[in-house]
Order: C-alpha cells, then structure tokens, then sequence
C-alpha cells in the first residue's frame, strides 16, 4: 500500500461523482511528474467507470494550486542540469493531463479556493465549468519567472476573453480576483468560503443526473468546434443526435417529458 506521502492527489467516488483533490499542500499543491501521473491515472480510471458520470477536480490546504513546481525547476539549474529539464517530460504528462480533462466524456467541475496561478489556472480553463471561493486570487503568472503560458492557455484565454484581455493577465501580468474573474467569463459561479463544499456537491451531483451520453458528445462537439467548417460541424451535431438518439436515456427523456415529471436518467 502506498505510504500517504506518496498520494499526492486523493480520489474518492460519491453519489456518481468522482472526485480528485490535490494533495500536495506544504508545497502549495504545486504540480510536477508524479502528481501529473497520479492525476492521469485517476482520470482514466473514471473515464471507464460507469458508476462515475461526473468528475470534480480540487486543492488541500490554503488554496487550489500555485501552478507548476518552481522549487524543482529552480533546482535544475542550482545542480547543474539544463534550464529546461522541468519542461521536457513533467510539462508533456501536464499537457496530457489537460488533454484528459479536455477530452474525457464527462463534465468536469473545478472548485477553487484561494489561489489559482500559473498552469493551474490554465487547468482550470480546460475544466467544463467552475465555482470559485469569493475571495480566490487568479493569476496567469508565467512571465514572472520568464516564461509564456503553457496547459493550453494561449488557446483557450483569447478565446474566453478576447486578445486584449488575454494579453493584459499574461503579459502584465495582473492577478484579478473572483468577482472579476466571473465578470470575464473565466468562471461560472461565486460562493462563500463557508459554502463552497456544500455547492459543489450540490452541482456535481446534479450533472451526475443529467444524461451522460449526452453530456459527453456536447463536450466533444463544443471542443472541436473552432478548428473545422461549419458544415463539417452540422454534420458532426447530426452524427451525435444519432448516437443519443439511440440511448435509454434519450427513452427515458421523453416518457419523462410526456408524463410531466423529472427525468430518471441512468447514463445509457
């Protein structure tokens, strides 16, 4: 069994939601390869669990993350290895570890607190949708240690933001804080610190009971959108309806539609 030290991400399944909390907080739940491995690895497991039809992603201690593990990336060049070890295999796990989140047929929750920096801000951008601490500080924070946004940041910010925006938090770059960040569509909601728990487990297990098919195939589609033709895409759109069509769920749908009352879907 592998001492707790070793767990550097914590997983846990409740009520059709999986849960997966960075552990790391005497180092401020900054990621480097063994957390990134770690990460993934959960993920794939709940990619393949039908009893996981939602997956929400959160930090110990004092906030969610600081990004990637500066002390290790300081430590290179300290003992004499090259400047950019830390940005050859670590950055390619935490590229895959985006690219897993991005990808994987479920909704993805972020709940954050505290702080949010560098490429766990950009973590948190790939997430599907996020709740925030009123008082969390977000920071795209790379051009303070002399580096550009890495984790998919340069693609999806302009995207949210627009270029100018974009161009203000990485170039400056600025720390805005949670109000800002919901004003930005960078965020979805704003909770007390008191409340966050509470309603994160309330909308996880909300989209755990949506019908995940579905949800998964609307991820899918939303994702690719911007690099194919709009023609292409109809088609696409066409090809999923056909594949939810076919779901006991979309069944289930509609009994539940005819008779005036709440869906019962099963994720199927």
């Amino acid at each position: 069994m592998a001492d707790e030290s070793d767990m550097l991400v914590l997983s846990r399944i409740e009520s059709g939601v999986g849960y997966v909390t960075l552990n790391r907080p005497s180092q401020l739940n900054a990621f480097n390869l063994k957390l990134a491995d770690q990460f993934i690895s959960i993920l794939d497991s709940y990619a393949d669990d039908e009893a996981v039809r939602a997956v929400v992603i959160n930090g110990s201690g004092r906030g969610f993350s600081a990004g990637g593990d500066v002390k290790e990336m300081l430590a290179d060049v300290v003992e004499g290895r090259h400047r950019a070890a830390f940005f050859h295999e670590p950055l390619a796990a935490l590229h895959k570890l985006v690219g897993t989140v991005r990808t994987i047929p479920k909704p993805v929750l972020a709940s954050v607190h505290g702080f949010v920096a560098g490429f766990a801000f950009n973590l948190m951008l790939s997430c599907d949708l996020v709740i925030a601490e009123e008082r969390t500080r977000f920071s795209q924070s790379f051009a303070n240690v002399g580096l550009s946004p890495d984790g998919g940041g340069t693609y999806i910010l302009p995207r949210l933001v627009g270029y100018a925006r974009a161009c203000e938090l990485v170039m400056l770059p600025t720390e805005i804080d949670a109000r800002q960040a919901l004003q930005w569509g960078l965020i979805n909601w704003i909770v007390p610190k008191n409340d966050l728990d509470r309603e994160t487990g309330a909308l996880a297990k909300r989209l755990a009971r949506g019908p995940t098919l579905a949800i998964g195939r609307a991820k899918e589609l939303m994702n690719q959108a911007f690099g194919i033709p709009f023609a292409n895409h109809l088609e696409d759109e066409r090809a999923a309806q056909i594949g939810n069509a076919e779901s006991r769920d979309f069944e289930e749908g509609l009994r539940a539609f005819s008779a005036k009352r709440k869906p019962d879907f099963t994720g199927s």
